[in-house]
């Protein structure tokens, strides 16, 4: 009895693939059994292939939802902003142009105030068109009264009870330095330094940019630039 039980449990021989015939897959279908034991090292995926009348690839429909979850194709990578790597540095590059059109060369426009009036006093002075005492052309002395001599940080305390006229004069303490000399209404005779007024008007003008200025012009009288 446990004989017979143990005949029937027994499976069947297995056939060898290959020596299967042709008939054998016509006939009937097959169910072909593969060990288990042996794929578990692997993770193999089963996928149903149909064909269809000329051998040509039937889609599955788990096929086709598969694709609808697959990753999107995505533009080239974006910003937070919204731009592209070239778009970026394009508007970088933009930004770039904009500051330099916003700069301003302070300095050079310093320079093209002053150094004109600096010239103009120099030729007043030094050109020999007025000799000591001579009282200045009325042209010239307006040119003095409107755009230099206000801005002296003691202009009130010079023109005192007002100005008669501008003359030229040897500097008190340089006897060979000649001077711009302010002849007060009661004839008094006042000097007053064309430099500080220069100075002074830079400040005024260019508040933040005057002390840099100054010093990068000023520093030694016998090396200023203008």
């Amino acid at each position: 009895m446990v004989m017979a039980i143990a005949s029937i449990l027994k499976p069947p021989p297995s056939v060898p693939f290959h020596s299967l015939k042709p008939s054998f897959f016509k006939s009937s279908p097959v169910i072909l059994c593969f060990p288990t034991h042996l794929m578990t090292s692997f993770h193999p995926s089963t996928r149903a292939l149909k064909t269809g009348p000329e051998g040509s690839r039937i889609r599955s429909h788990e096929e086709c939802s598969s694709d609808l979850l697959r990753k999107p194709v995505v533009p080239p990578a974006k910003d937070l902003a919204g731009l592209s790597e070239d778009e970026e540095s394009s508007e970088e590059s933009g930004d770039d142009d904009d500051e330099e059109e916003d700069w301003v060369d302070w300095e050079n426009i310093i320079l093209e105030d002053t150094v004109p009036l600096v010239t103009f006093v120099r030729m007043v002075l030094h050109s020999g068109k007025y000799e000591i005492g001579d009282r200045l052309s009325p042209e010239h002395e307006k040119t003095i009264l409107e755009r230099l001599l206000p801005y002296h940080p003691h202009y009130e305390k010079k023109v005192g009870c007002g100005i008669d006229y501008i003359t030229i004069r040897y500097h008190p303490d340089y006897e060979s330095s000649r001077c711009l000399f302010i002849v007060r209404k009661d004839g008094e005779l006042v000097d007053f330094s064309y430099w500080k007024c220069i100075k002074s008007l830079i400040r005024k003008k260019y508040p933040l940019h005057a002390e840099s200025f100054i010093l990068r012009h000023f520093r030694r009288r016998r090396n200023l630039r203008w």
